[in-house]
């Protein structure tokens, strides 16, 4: 197995750049990412819930624009990340690759499992498949939370 290299940051902490098998672990321990297309010339990004199967990605769309990307077969970037359990360190994982419509019938996986379900309604009757040609991910570690700590929504404080 390789040996992880640490990557200076700006922050003066080293990024330690991950494995492909370490990528693939984070990425089974995962269910929600973001999928980068290219939609008639402009990028657009989608949120998905995928489920990774003999190191490829799968995920079930509607038809609308990310269906019409994904059908070009364009390329397209694909990325998941974490923290551990104490938020002592993050971890990114991005997988590049070309989607293709898995046929019916040929689902290697039941995408109806709880944890996947997706954030919005409605039926997704096209399950897709992207099939890596490049893996990468970094993992480092997190000194201040307070200083990255996504900000929480007031907007329902408003109303």
């Amino acid at each position: 197995m390789a040996t992880p290299q640490q990557q200076p940051t700006s922050g003066g902490t080293s990024a330690e750049t991950l494995t492909e098998d370490e990528c693939w672990r984070y990425l089974e321990s995962s269910y929600i990412g973001r999928l980068a297309v290219i939609n008639r010339a402009v990028p657009e990004t989608f949120p998905v819930n995928f489920v990774p199967v003999n190191r490829t990605l799968l995920f079930r769309t509607a038809p609308g624009a990310k269906l019409n990307a994904l059908l070009t077969s364009t390329p397209v970037a694909f990325e998941t990340d974490g923290l551990s359990a104490y938020s002592t360190e993050v971890w990114s994982v991005v997988v590049k690759g070309i989607p293709g419509q898995v046929p019916d019938g040929e689902a290697p996986i039941d995408l109806a499992d709880p944890d996947r379900e997706p954030w919005l309604p409605g039926p997704k009757d096209h399950l897709i498949r992207i099939t890596p040609t490049e893996v990468s991910g970094r993992r480092f570690p997190v000194h201040s939370r307070t200083r990255w700590w996504p900000p929480l929504d007031f907007s329902s404080d408003w109303t």
